[in-house]
């Protein structure tokens, strides 16, 4: 009878054991799959050609080592066709998020815009859909090229056009129009202001020169000393200038990001859980503080990886947002992408460091085929990628974590791609440039990848937050 017993609970035992290892080799071979095992990382690719069948042909390719596909396309912009590729990706086991521009929206099929499609779309895929990649580069855009800030409808007539009030131009150039007035304010001091009748040009030293339009006189302290003696002094139409300083700057930067993000009411996209992201070289602590929800920095493009992450990853960290990586252009033609081998690596230093989203940019102007960029050792980069590290127990999702940060000053939109890189768009490097230049590289050599880069705010304390506390001046 004792025997009996013993054995049948053994039997007892020995079926508990095999159930757990049945269950426990179950979640482990579908580790990182959507269904079984999520932890809140996402690994994908995007697609940005202007075919459903090329669309799906891409999915098919990622679908068993990937969780994320991404329509990044400005030519597929019908709610029907979107809809089927979004389709075809959830039963894929994939989950699916979409581009938009300038509130533009996919078509008239989607009615009132983007928000009304994305409800659909929520309501149609429920968590699966992720949200709205929103725009693209306003930091770069800021440090690079022309923005407008302001601008206003000028009626005249029947007809009624646009102008710009405010504007940046590529070269840091900052025009203002004053009531028909046109000032700009170039980086090198000088002020040009222009109207119908004159072109006054007023020159750091002080010097002003006068050409009458109308007559083409033209006066100089030599010949026109009297004249001139009447026109406005240098420093009153200096305080004409909208953007004088960092501060302003950064106020003008949110704010037109934050007039694009209400073109699309994220406050009602977020409250369907649905997000709003952008990706960036440049600017990270400024998109968050626009509102975005989670900022991708772009690796590949000859950058630092681990002055991009301590940037973007301080950020996040201490404004308490989302952030990750996505792999662009490492040449400007073909292949565009770095090697398999090297896209690996990102992808690795990505998910280590604590990237919640890592993503390949699969876009080029010669685009054939549903793979674009992509080439066999990408996929194959991918599949290891997924293989041996998001499947890998012993790889830790966001096992190197900052243990310092630096801090920058206030406000010092600096591009810091180098050691001559523009500050917003507008200023040349300094004295204090350099300082944070020579700081950078010393901290980026003391602890790599354990370190954030952040600005000093007093809405973001960084003290409680780490370890090690270092000052872009302090000895």
């Amino acid at each position: 009878m004792k025997q009996t017993k013993l054995l049948i609970v053994a039997v007892a035992i020995l079926l508990l054991i095999i159930g757990l290892i049945t269950i426990t080799s179950y979640a482990l071979l579908n580790k990182g799959t959507n269904q079984f095992y999520n932890e809140g990382f996402y690994v994908g690719v995007t697609y940005c050609g202007n075919s459903v069948q090329e669309a799906k042909e891409l999915i098919d390719e990622v679908k068993d080592y990937t969780n994320l596909f991404i329509i990044q396309s400005g030519t597929l912009q019908n709610a029907t066709e979107v809809n089927e590729i979004g389709d075809y990706a959830i039963a894929s086991s994939l989950n699916f998020a979409v581009y938009n521009s300038k509130a533009v929206y996919y078509s008239a099929d989607m009615g009132s815009g983007i928000n009304e499609w994305a409800n659909a779309a929520k309501e149609r895929w429920g968590e699966r859909f992720i949200g709205i990649y929103y725009e693209d580069e306003p930091g770069g855009e800021m440090l690079d090229i022309d923005v407008v800030f302001e601008e206003a409808v000028i009626q005249n007539g029947d007809t009624s056009f646009k102008t710009d009030i405010i504007k940046k131009t590529a070269e840091g150039e900052i025009i203002f129009n004053d009531n028909g007035t046109q000032i700009h304010y170039r980086p090198n001091g000088e002020i040009t202001v222009l109207d119908d009748a004159k072109f006054i040009t007023y020159y750091p030293n002080r010097t002003v020169t006068l050409l009458e339009t109308e007559t083409n006189n033209f006066y100089t302290i030599e010949n026109g000393t009297e004249y001139l003696s009447q026109i406005r002094p240098y420093e009153q139409v200096l305080r004409q200038n909208p953007i004088q300083n960092y501060d302003d700057a950064a106020r003008a930067f949110m704010n037109k990001n934050q007039e694009r993000l209400e073109k699309i009411n994220k406050t009602q996209l977020n409250e369907e859980s649905i997000l709003v992201f952008t990706s960036d070289y440049g600017l990270y602590w400024w998109n968050y503080q626009s509102g975005y929800d989670l900022v991708l920095t772009q690796l590949g493009c000859n950058n630092s990886i681990t002055q991009e992450i301590g940037l973007l990853r301080g950020a996040a960290n201490l404004q308490g947002k989302s952030w990750g990586t996505i792999i662009t252009w490492k040449y400007n033609q073909a292949p565009y992408l770095a090697d398999g081998n090297e896209t690996f690596e990102q992808m690795k230093i990505s998910y280590e460091a604590g990237a919640e989203y890592v993503i390949i940019f699969n876009y080029a102007p010669d685009m054939t085929g549903p793979y674009g960029t992509l080439q066999e050792e990408h996929f194959k980069a991918l599949e290891r990628f997924w293989n041996d590290v998001v499947q890998n127990p012993k790889v830790t999702h966001g096992g190197i974590k900052a243990e310092a940060a630096l801090i920058l000053p206030q406000n010092y939109g600096w591009g810091m791609r180098n050691p001559n890189d523009i500050i917003w768009g507008i200023w040349k490097t300094n004295s204090t440039s350099q300082e944070i230049w020579n700081q950078l590289e010393n901290k980026i050599n003391q602890y790599g990848l354990k370190l954030d880069i952040v600005f000093e705010d007093p809405n973001y304390p960084a003290m409680e937050k780490y370890d090690h506390i270092y000052y872009w001046n302090q000895e």
